[in-house]
């Protein structure tokens, strides 16, 4: 691999801090939604998606899974907290932070 000469080190010194947990319904999910809110989590740091959702033979809606997803940075063991208190089935936390060089060729 070769370098430019210009290239530089960087280190971002943010972390993002995403806690996914998966519910088995529309109820628990909005539960644990609510308490994230009560406990100061904004809007913008919560997002509840619904997955795997389909329908039957006859038409009716079948849910799939539901996942809340929180932004969580310095909050992540209380979101996870939370979250398995209102019956998450599972419960993840994932960690992204960026180390490199700029300028660098590959």
């Amino acid at each position: 691999m070769e370098t430019r000469s210009d290239a530089q080190e960087v280190q971002v010194p943010s972390e993002h801090v995403a806690v996914v947990a998966m519910f088995a319904d529309r109820e628990t999910a909005e539960s644990a939604v609510d308490a994230l809110i009560e406990r100061g989590f904004t809007d913008d740091q919560i997002s509840l998606v619904a997955r795997g959702a389909a329908t039957d033979e006859q038409g009716k809606f079948v849910p799939g899974g539901l996942m809340v997803t929180v932004t969580a940075k310095g909050r992540a063991d209380e979101a996870e907290r939370l979250l398995r208190e209102r019956e998450a089935r599972e419960v993840t936390t994932n960690r992204i932070g960026a180390t490199g060089k700029v300028g660098e060729e590959t």
